[in-house]
């Protein structure tokens, strides 16, 4: 009689079982299953429903979420890496890599001939580029993920180009391409390349895959994802195994076969759940504590005249990226008919929905005088049914809410995939931000969720929440982390409507403190758009606010009404509404890629039955839309390419010698003048990279072999555009500093990532496979600019005299060229007169690269904005030498000086393009916000930067400061941090048990000291409201300790002093003390001294003494 083995596979998705014999033969493979967010119940009831038919005697569980159960039931657990190595080699024995992606986890794994793991690779705690984003995606376009989504995908001859690396970024590209019209097919594909190559720049990067590969794991079911893994990887020999899903769950039962402890398993001592060991953080029962205050305009039906008579409307539409709205107003600015639906994809066919509800209310009734159309796809959509006026999202919903309260002064508006955070004072907007780059926390976040939980958003999520009695923390995070806490919460029983309640929480919280940020919410506060329609979001923000959170009436079309009424303020004469016979009208799309530059644009075109021209979108250059010149450009320069003409005029156009090839990335935006006339004085032909253009930049992206910011991997493409380029000699210098403006800024360090970049280069690109000499210097001009360059001649000629020549000609042109910048900056500032001006506050490589940024500048053209390069402007860095003693980033000290320079001048205003994951960003952002006295615009620029939402931000910033006065700040001071023994207690926050020899030390001089508490949950959750989460996690939590301190019953401002280590660069860890400071000032707090130690003030004043003891005691520790 044989002996079976059941093995399962209980994974972040899919709960998979296969049934082995005694000799190894499979007789049974449970078909796949998902668990739905319940994996231990799920698992308990396949093993119930096969024992019966098989009575095994032994189970080996394997899996992401099989090592609890493993402990709970009392059965072998073989970690999930081991148990598919042995599955996949007892299936097919040639295979010598495995790219395993399942629900949320993706693993490579190489094998030997004898089945044996020679190497590995995993995702981290995010799952993007996982099987879930497929799934995600696949709902979001309302096809199957089973078979729609690939059969659709396959048909694509040109596939969109999509972010890979971050899934809610991905999404972000796929929302965009859809506005533009972009083919179902190309998205499909798009999506699976991107996750194809999201693999290989994460998980494989750096890993030689050895043929043949098995591709395994639930997402191999996708016949499209096979496909683009042979395009990405460039290989062939790539197959999809038999029992593809349940390898894993067969290795492990290979694997306790083998092992030979064949346990007695008990089919009747299965739990169904985990007990919760550790106490879990939760948070505050949701209910909704303030009265039902109703708005000024109710929710009434419309009642038409009885005369008969047409009655003048308007309407609007706000074409979003999950939902489309459709309004229609009277004279009046009263809602006639509205209409609420999912874009799901289809913007178009969603309009002519929207469009056909509305009809049939308003039909043979109404007489359209204008027409308005707002929203990420307004522009096509504007084209498309002939609109009077096509207006950003932010003036379109603040319109639409002062019609219903005109004294509202805050309004938070949380859509499918952007946020909206709008301030007003006197029904003029003040401020308003949109979030950055990242949708993470948006309405689509919750109904994903609800989706995995089999709830219903709309009639059930908000009753369940409100059931929760221990709403859980899930954080504020990423999206995708904060799915991954859901889950983990989900297999250790936390209850249902605790997890509901707390999803509810994370949105709130998001929203807070990853876009509102520190910006003045007022008591009048408006919560718009679709997601204010879930009362326990709602409940969560009143809860957080300690204040009333009003939700208006048709809240979730405010936007379309607020366009519909500005349509019908601005339109004159007749309007250009097509009619509602669009709804009836066929179109058709198509695409191709245009090949005439490197940029290989996606050319989208609509084709609208009775109409002669398509609709185009796509082309950068608007070679196809023919949109040039109906914009205003006319009058305004681009002074951004006059800079670049400046900057990269050949200093000698004789090519002679070989060849130096400098990437046309980071520095080079300021010092091309510098190395290029050094060395063509040495006698060699200098090659500057291409433009930056989407091929380099995908490149790049694809490259990196960590996660950097923007610029770093951009200029990897670069690097790799020289190598094809064939050139002799590659300049890749570390630049540790810039020249020294001013002896006050003892420092001036560019970031860690600029220094590292030959570092990260070699690391990434196998440049020993090139015929090309790398020259690598260590250039510091605060050391020496001239050694520094002389050591570079030395390794090219042999000539010192001709070095000395060449050195000297450098500095001279370098000279020059910022003399030419200056010289052009007072000849602009002088014709601009009082008109305004947009300062570029950035480094140059981000400011002044058009293919990096998008062409900002451009753009700004276009809307009649004059954008200035930061380096036109006469800045002094000395100038916050007094305020910023430790700002040790060249490119900081001359961007606070720049704030200074806009504030004495009243008709500037600054956008502040800057990366995700600029480090020293995010805490200059700060510094700067703090500087200035009237709004600027934050831009975030990245690989997945989509130019519509470019220009609804710029669009909203103009409207945001027409008509606007400056009102001048107060001079911000700061305290003097010198410690007063008057009392205080110092508090130290715990960084290690070396804080102890620090308190030691302390109260060896007489100076009472107190080591915090260590960093727990409520001081992350502290520190996350004054922090942007782009800071480094220690200054996150170290924040959030001091400001548990301050909320202790026995906290006395006047006996209490914080302690905060101080560096001097490059690293963040030295911008510690002072955001802390601005923050504790913020608070009401100014005179509580942080104090620092270190040589340059005495160590606070102690002295050498306070060194030598505590140094003493660090060493004994």
């Amino acid at each position: 009689m044989s002996t079976y083995i059941a093995g399962l596979d209980i994974g972040s998705v899919s709960v998979n079982m296969i049934i082995i014999d005694n000799k190894g033969n499979i007789v049974y493979e449970q078909e796949y299953t998902r668990h739905n967010g319940q994996p231990i119940k799920k698992a308990r009831q396949i093993l119930q429903e096969t024992y019966p038919l098989y009575h095994f005697s032994a189970v080996a569980i394997t899996g992401s979420n099989g090592e609890l159960l493993s402990e709970e039931w009392k059965v072998p657990y073989f970690e999930e890496v081991i148990a598919q190595a042995r599955g996949t080699h007892h299936i097919d024995p040639s295979i010598r890599t495995i790219i395993d992606i399942g629900g949320m986890d993706a693993k490579f794994v190489a094998l030997d001939e004898d089945g044996r793991v020679v190497d590995f690779g995993m995702n981290s705690s995010c799952a993007s580029g996982t099987g879930s984003f497929l799934d995600q995606q696949a709902k979001r376009l309302e096809l199957n993920i089973e078979g729609e989504f690939a059969r659709e995908a396959l048909k694509s001859t040109n596939p969109a180009r999509i972010a890979g690396r971050c899934a809610v970024f991905a999404k972000s590209d796929m929302i965009h391409l859809q506005q533009k019209a972009t083919p179902m097919r190309d998205i499909c594909m798009g999506l699976c390349e991107a996750l194809a190559r999201s693999y290989r720049s994460s998980i494989a990067r750096g890993k030689k895959l050895k043929g043949p590969i098995s591709f395994q794991g639930g997402t191999a079911a996708n016949e499209a994802m096979l496909v683009a893994f042979k395009k990405v990887l460039e290989r062939d020999d790539i197959i999809v195994p038999p029992h593809f899903f349940s390898l894993g769950a067969l290795g492990a039962a290979l694997l306790l076969k083998e092992k030979g402890e064949i346990n007695n398993f008990d089919i009747n001592k299965l739990s169904s759940t985990v007990k919760i060991k550790e106490k879990r953080e939760v948070l505050p029962r949701l209910s909704l504590d303030f009265e039902e205050e109703k708005p000024s305009r109710e929710e009434e039906e419309y009642i038409f005249p009885d005369n008969g008579k047409l009655v003048d409307a308007y309407i609007g539409i706000d074409i979003g990226s999950v939902s489309t709205n459709v309004a229609v107003i009277d004279k009046d600015n009263r809602l006639i008919a509205k209409s609420y639906l999912p874009t799901a994809g289809k913007p178009i066919k969603a309009v002519q929905d929207g469009l056909r509800e509305v009809k049939e209310k308003v039909e043979g009734k109404v007489r359209i005088r204008g027409a308005g159309t707002t929203g990420s796809g307004r522009y096509m959509i504007g084209a498309f049914i002939g609109a009077d006026v096509i207006k950003n999202e932010i003036t379109a919903q603040a319109r639409g809410a002062l019609n219903i309260d005109p004294d509202v002064d805050t309004i938070f508006e949380i859509g499918g995939q952007d946020s909206k955070y709008i301030s007003l004072d006197k029904g003029v907007i003040v401020d308003f931000t949109m979030n950055k780059a990242c949708a993470a926390g948006a309405g689509s976040f919750l109904e994903e969720q609800a989706e995995q939980l089999k709830i219903n958003i709309k009639r059930e999520f908000e009753q369940i929440a409100f059931t929760g009695e221990n709403p859980a923390d899930l954080g504020d995070r990423c999206t995708v982390f904060m799915e991954s806490a859901l889950f983990e919460h989900l297999q250790r029983g936390v209850p249902v409507p605790d997890l509901v309640a707390g999803l509810a929480y994370s949105v709130a919280y998001n929203y807070l403190n990853k876009v509102v940020e520190n910006r003045k919410i007022g008591n009048n506060i408006f919560f718009q758009g679709g997601t204010a329609c879930n009362r326990s979001v709602v409940a969560a923000f009143e809860k957080i606010l300690g204040r009333k959170v009003t939700v208006p009436p048709h809240n979730e079309v405010l936007g379309a009404i607020g366009v519909a009424i500005i349509a019908k303020e601005e339109t004159k004469g007749e309007t250009k509404f097509k009619g509602f016979g669009l709804t009836e009208v066929s179109y058709r799309m198509e695409s191709f890629e245009c090949k005439d530059c490197p940029n290989h644009c996606k050319v989208n075109r609509v084709y609208i039955e009775g109409e002669e021209k398509p609709l185009t979108y796509g082309d950068r250059c608007e070679k196809y839309s023919g949109k040039e010149g109906k914009r205003k450009k006319k009058g305004i320069p681009n002074l951004v390419r006059e800079r670049e003409k400046l900057l990269f005029a050949r200093y000698s156009h004789q090519k002679r010698g070989k060849r130096i090839g400098i990437p046309r990335a980071l520095h080079t935006f300021e010092l091309s003048p510098l190395w290029e006339s050094f060395f063509t004085e040495l006698g060699f032909e200098v090659v500057v990279s291409s433009r930056t253009n989407d091929e380099i930049i995908h490149k790049g992206v694809e490259v990196v072999t960590t996660d950097t910011c923007f610029p770093i991997k951009v200029a990897h493409g670069h690097v790799i555009n020289l190598l094809e380029k064939e050139v002799d000699y590659l300049f890749l210098p570390s630049l540790i500093d810039f020249p020294q403006p001013d002896p006050r800024l003892k420092r001036t360090y560019n970031c860690p990532w600029s220094q590292a970049l030959p570092y990260l280069v070699n690391s990434a690109i196998p440049l020993k496979d090139y015929s090309v000499r790398v020259l690598e210097p260590k250039i510091s001009f605060r050391e020496s600019l001239e050694k520094s360059l002389e050591k570079i001649g030395k390794e090219l000629v042999d000539d010192p005299s001709l070095i000395k020549k060449a050195i000297q000609v450098a500095k001279k042109t370098q000279s020059q060229f910022y003399k030419k910048l200056r010289e052009k900056g007072k000849t602009v500032l002088k014709e601009l007169g009082d008109k305004r001006g947009f300062v570029i506050i950035s480094r140059p490589y981000n400011g002044c690269d058009p293919g990096l940024n998008m062409d900002i500048a451009e753009k700004m053209r276009e809307l009649g904005m004059l954008a200035i390069p930061m380096d036109f402007l006469e800045i002094d860095p000395s100038v916050i030498s007094e305020d910023y003693p430790n700002m040790y980033w060249n490119y900081g000290q001359r961007i606070l000086a720049a704030a200074r320079y806009i504030k004495n001048t009243s008709n500037l205003y600054p956008i502040y393009i800057t990366n995700f994951g600029c480090g020293p960003d995010s805490f200059v952002t700060k510094f700067f916000a703090e500087e200035m006295d009237r709004p600027f615009l934050e831009l975030q620029i990245d690989e997945h930067s989509a130019e519509a939402g470019i220009i609804t931000r710029l669009e909203a910033f103009l409207d945001s400061i027409q008509g606007r006065s400056i009102r001048p700040k107060k001079a911000i001071s700061y305290v003097n941090s010198s410690p007063s023994r008057n009392g205080r207690v110092i508090y130290i926050p715990y960084m290690d048990d070396h804080s102890y020899a620090l308190k030691a030390t302390f109260e060896a001089l007489g100076q009472k000291a107190e080591v915090m508490e260590k960093s727990d949950a409520e001081s992350l959750r502290e520190g996350q409201k004054y922090t942007s989460g782009r800071e480094c996690y220690p200054a996150i939590l170290t924040t959030g300790d001091m400001l548990k301190i301050i909320k202790r019953k026995d906290f006395d401002p006047k006996k209490t002093a914080f302690f905060m280590g101080e560096a001097q660069g490059p690293c963040r860890f030295g911008q510690y003390k002072k955001f802390q400071e601005q923050l504790l000032k913020r608070l009401g707090y100014p005179d509580i001294p942080i104090i620092s130690l270190n040589s340059e003030n005495s160590y606070g004043g102690y002295g050498v003494k306070f060194t030598k003891l505590a140094w003493s005691g660090i060493a004994a520790i």
